[in-house]
This record gives structure tokens, sequence and C-alpha cells, in this order.
């Protein structure tokens, strides 16, 4: 079958929505299927140079979209170019090509939307939701249901899951959400983000080697290092990091990544000595900066929406033989308890962040053996190979 799939992140851009859909389109090809896969020109962090294109057996075809700073502004005029120009280069290779199945990967809103007008053009269209818009906006407090973007976005949400032929979810909270909204329960799956499996061997392979990791990142051998490695975005909330950074000065403490809130936070920091902030890194990297850590860390903000939620990172997190904590509710949270990887604390408490901390410090032998001990819950139950082997079945009997 020829499938078309749309995003705005497709490696080697970085972010969970490339790795997910590039472990998809090799799946499709594996598998004999004709894949083209319409994208930008890497965009996702300006601080972060790539020229490099990834080799498969997909066709890729690139827009060219305006770059700048990681804003929340200036990621919405990004996602707006890319639609604007993507509905006229979509139209032209649906009029070369008769897809059998369109895949349409949304956030960013924008790119949902297009699975409107695309819906003609495709025998079968799949609108792929990662996150839920615009509730995602009206939760944590950036506009109110009664705002006129809101209501419009409102409007082009119920047309887009009309037109979807099936609605894929990551997670089983957000079917309810949607079918909430009039939508046939029927008409939606749930196909999870799951662990790379070259990536576990990488993780696992660097962790054996945190003298060396360190050597290469120019850290010193006898700090203590806390780390929060991913997207630095207002959903993240990583004010609590650095309130913590602030109250342990005898610990070290680093943010590797980019995104809309790191100004904000990088502001918070001034004269906090101990906190580093770090560009983000190409994904072969960021397993020397697990193996260089001592403790990591990853967090939500406390929003209702964010409690069901399952950062991508949870699943490098908790294979990383390093203690975690963790202010996460739902499955997230859930992983991190099964596998024994490290202290839970209540979201926004920076106290229990802190006392968490001291507490793995004091006995970080004991944690650190449960966090290598219970990594196997994960690898048993979320390599991602397996998920998108299930991915292409279900796209398969659809054809």
């Amino acid at each position: 079958m020829k499938v078309l799939i749309i995003t705005q992140h497709y490696p080697p851009d970085l972010g969970a929505s490339a790795f997910r859909l590039k472990a998809l389109s090799d799946e499709l090809t594996k598998r004999n299927h004709d894949v083209t896969v319409l994208t930008t020109t890497p965009n996702r962090y300006s601080s972060l140079k790539i020229s490099e294109e990834l080799s498969g057996k997909e066709k890729i075809v690139r827009i060219t979209v305006k770059t700048g700073n990681d804003s929340a502004l200036a990621q919405i005029w990004r996602q707006a170019d890319f639609y604007l120009k993507m509905k006229s280069k979509a139209k032209k290779l649906c009029n070369e090509n008769r897809f059998d199945i369109g895949i349409v990967s949304s956030p960013p809103f924008f790119i949902g939307v297009a699975g409107i007008s695309l819906k003609k053009n495709v025998k079968k269209l799949i609108l792929e939701v990662r996150d839920l818009w615009p509730d995602t906006i009206v939760e944590l407090g950036k506009a109110k249901e009664s705002n006129l973007i809101i209501k419009v976005m409102r409007h082009y949400e119920k047309r887009m899951y009309a037109a979807a032929d099936k609605i894929v979810t990551v997670l089983p909270f957000m079917n309810d959400n949607i079918s909430s909204k009039g939508v046939d329960h029927g008409k939606l799956v749930t196909f999870s983000n799951g662990l790379d499996g070259y990536l576990l061997k990488e993780i696992t392979d660097w962790s054996e080697k945190k003298d060396a990791a360190r050597q290469s990142l120019s850290i010193e051998k006898d700090e203590f290092l806390v780390s929060y490695i991913g997207n630095v975005g207002l959903g993240q909330n990583l004010a609590v990091f650095v309130e913590a950074a602030k109250a342990l000065k005898n610990i070290q403490f680093m943010i590797v990544g980019d995104g809309s809130d790191k100004e904000r936070l990088m502001t918070l920091s001034k004269g906090i000595e101990n906190i580093h902030f770090v560009l983000p890194v190409p994904r072969d990297r960021v397993p020397i900066y697990y193996s260089a850590s001592d403790v990591l860390f990853i967090h939500l903000a406390k929003s209702d929406l964010f409690a069901d939620s399952l950062p991508s990172k949870t699943f490098e997190y908790a294979v990383a033989n390093r203690p975690v904590v963790y202010g996460l509710d739902g499955l997230s949270a859930e992983i991190f308890d099964k596998s024994k990887s490290g202290i839970r604390v209540h979201r926004e408490n920076v106290g229990e962040i802190v006392d968490s901390i001291e507490k793995i410090k004091e006995n970080y032998d004991f944690y650190q053996k449960n966090a290598t001990e219970g990594k196997d819950y994960v690898i048993q139950n979320y390599l991602r190979e397996g998920i998108v082997k299930r991915y292409v079945d279900f796209l398969e009997k659809l054809d």
C-alpha cells in the first residue's frame, strides 16, 4: 500500500514525534509498503544545528520553514508557516500518487486541521493525536474557553475528528477525552510511545562507563549531579528544578535541552551557581549524559490534563541504571513504581524534591541497585519494535 505521513518533525530533527514516526516508517518499508513523508527542514531547536539526512527507504519531502528562537510565539509562527506551505504540497503529492492511507500527526494543531482537506485525497485518513489541543492551552491557564482563538480551535477540532476514519492516540485516557466530545469510541485506538531497541543498547553500554562519560563532558568525578534531559517547555514546569538547585548548593544540577520555557528558567537561575544549562544534543549522545548523572529528574506541571500523561523520556530514564526523582502521576508514575527506579514526589512540591534528592544521595548504592534491577519491566512491556508492529498490522487491515 502507499502511505503518506505528514509531520512537522522527522529525523534528524529531535523529539518524540520524530522518533515515533521514523520507527513507523521503517516498519512499513520493511514490509515493502511505499512511504512518503511530508515534513519540514529540521527546526525543533534553533540551537541545534543539523545537516545530516538519515538514510532510509522512505521518500522524504521537506518544506523549508522559518527558524528563530524557541519561544512559544516563534513555535506557533513555524507551525503556521509549515501548514500554509504544506497544504499545497500535500495536494500536489496526492495528485501524483493515489495514497491508500494518509497519516496526519498532531500536534501541532494546524497539521491536524490539514487532515480535513486531505480527507478527499486519500482512501483512509488516520489522525494521530499525541497531545490534546486546545485543552492543554486552557489547562495551563494560557487562555480561557471564552477566548476567540480557543473557540476557533474548538470548531476545527470537531471537524478534524469528524474527517478522520480512525484516530490513533498515544494514551488510553485520550480516548475518553475525545469520545466525551461526541466522537464514536470505536473510531479510537491507542499505540503508545516506547523505547527503541538500539537506544536501549546504547544506554546500557554507557551506564557502566560513568568516569568516561564525565571525562568527555568535562564533569568532575566527585560531583553529585542531578540532571533533566529533554524538552524545556511549559508542561514540564522546571521552575521546581531551579528551586531545588537553589536549596541544595552542595549538589550540581543540569538541564540539557531547549524549549519555550528555557529563557524564563535561565532568568530564574541568575545567581544560582550550581545549575547549568546545556544546549540540546543529538540523540546518539544522550546516553552519555544519562551515564554522567547520579540522579535523573522528570516532572510535569500540576494540571489535571497531565495527570495521565506519559512523557516519552519515561522509558529511557527507567532503563538508564540511575535513580529517578519523578513528579508524575498515572501511567508514567506506575512505570517508575513498578520498575523501582527511584522516588515519587507530588508535582510542583519543591520540598519533596529536595528531600528525595538528599535521601538518594545518602543511600545511593541502594537506590541505584533498585534502578538497575527494575528496568526489565520497561523492556518487557514498552519496546518500540513491538508497538510499531501492532500499529502496522492495524494499518494493513484498514487497506
